[in-house]
């Protein structure tokens, strides 16, 4: 790792490799630590690996950088519904923990860590709604509303007013022509 770590000193400098020594001290079992450790990896993924870490060192070393629910502000537009949500997270803070080392391990700049964390939201907001109607009873108009969704729901599964979907023709040749 010390290998890793002076090349680091001659690509970005002695700060970048300090930084980087400072993260491995203090976060030794996140994944980016035990990949630059890992002589399994090529020295070249393990340098790449080092500068991502020099380069994002704000996520690992500053004990309060917001930057999760900063993330949640930004996505979940209507401030009753983060309100909500953070209260939520408070309440849960396995949850909370689960999605600050996510974010923390893949700082939500690209796109499949971004869908990834998304994705955790919307579950996390459905299963806030699931406590709230537990907590407290439904009032008459969404006990109407479940009502007709569940007729509705009982109505599809019948086959009624469901319009059949045309089958798409691939001309892929080969095993998939001949399955259409």
């Amino acid at each position: 790792m010390y290998g890793i770590l002076s090349l680091l000193k001659s690509l970005k400098g002695k700060d970048a490799m300090r930084r980087v020594l400072q993260i491995t001290q203090k976060h030794p079992d996140s994944r980016a630590v035990r990949n630059l450790r890992n002589p399994a990896f090529t020295d070249e993924s393990r340098l790449a690996n080092a500068v991502h870490m020099a380069e994002g060192s704000d996520r690992y070393l500053n004990p309060y950088p917001g930057t999760f629910m900063n993330y949640v502000r930004h996505k979940v537009k209507n401030p009753e519904m983060f309100g909500d949500l953070a209260n939520w997270y408070r309440l849960n803070p396995e949850k909370m923990k689960v999605m600050n080392d996510w974010h923390m391990e893949m700082g939500s700049k690209g796109p499949w860590s971004q869908g990834f964390m998304d994705k955790m939201i919307q579950n996390d907001i459905a299963e806030m709604a699931k406590t709230n109607f537990t907590l407290r009873q439904l009032t008459d108009q969404e006990k109407y509303l479940l009502a007709v969704a569940k007729q509705r729901r009982q109505d599809a599964m019948k086959g009624a007013k469901i319009l059949p979907f045309p089958k798409k023709k691939f001309n892929t040749g080969g095993i998939a022509a001949l399955m259409i």
